[in-house]
């Protein structure tokens, strides 16, 4: 399916590129699976992200394993217990468990702290990618060159671009 998408994208922008100009339509490809293999900057990167996950892992698991024997406690101490001190240790597992859940949604939820350091770390390497195919772009001539393995175009020549045209002729209607 992902292959019949990107043959779709090639052929469409290998149209448009042919309608907007008569010049020769040069396009390239490229495989960012191979790059976070292969370049050492990534690799650098993914092994400072992949420390910090170990770390926030090991916070979690003790998070878990304080709950596990605060449960544990009191399953052997409940019928010992008085009915205030049971509620107060219930409350004290609750207020745990309520820690370790919002933990976890801090650091591994949508928009966390695991999410933050991953584009902190990989924002400069995608910035790097970006220039790199726009130099290789102006060197070898492409028209635009598509990553084999995302959701399409990399990097398309700008003069390209019809955008401010079809702003304008959606502006008439």
């Amino acid at each position: 399916m992902r292959g019949k998408f990107l043959l779709t994208t090639m052929i469409l922008a290998i149209m448009a590129c042919s309608f907007v100009s008569a010049a020769e339509v040069k396009i390239a490809y490229f495989d960012t699976e191979r790059l976070r293999l292969e370049w050492g900057d990534w690799k650098d990167a993914q092994a400072k992200f992949d420390e910090d996950v170990q770390v926030w892992q090991q916070e979690a698991e003790k998070m878990e394993q304080e709950i596990n024997q605060l449960m544990e406690d009191y399953q052997r101490q409940e019928l010992m217990l008085s009915e205030n001190k049971r509620i107060e240790k219930q409350k004290v597992i609750q207020q745990k468990q309520l820690e370790y859940q919002e933990f976890l949604s801090t650091i591994f939820g949508q928009g966390g702290e695991a999410e933050k350091r991953n584009a902190k770390l990989t924002k400069p390497l995608y910035d790097r990618i970006k220039e790199a195919l726009a130099a290789l772009a102006n060197k070898y001539g492409y028209t635009a060159i598509f990553d084999v393995n995302g959701s399409g175009i990399a990097y398309v020549d700008p003069s390209l671009d019809i955008t401010e045209e079809l702003l304008n002729e959606l502006g008439k209607r």
